[in-house]
């Protein structure tokens, strides 16, 4: 088993990113009472004003292969 992970640095283009996925998201934010029309407002206002330091979210990926059981062996992908 392995892993790697790729954290990004902040970037310009994550502002515009972040507004773009709140405005398509914003009824659902609402609706589920995660927050207020107000608080994205807000919210969306700190973000135009390039304040912030946004990032994407890292992204984490493993790999690995399941144990065989003692007899039998791996070739192209297929259990023998």
């Amino acid at each position: 088993m392995r892993a790697d992970a790729c954290f990004p640095i902040t970037s310009p283009a994550c502002a515009v990113l972040e507004a773009a996925t709140v405005r398509q998201i914003r009824h659902l934010l609402v609706a589920e009472g995660l927050a207020t029309d107000e608080e994205t407002d807000r919210h969306l206002a700190h973000v135009a004003t390039g304040s912030l330091d946004l990032a994407t979210a890292p992204m984490i990926s493993a790999w690995g292969r399941r144990p065989q059981p003692a007899g039998e062996s791996v070739r192209a992908g297929r259990v023998r």
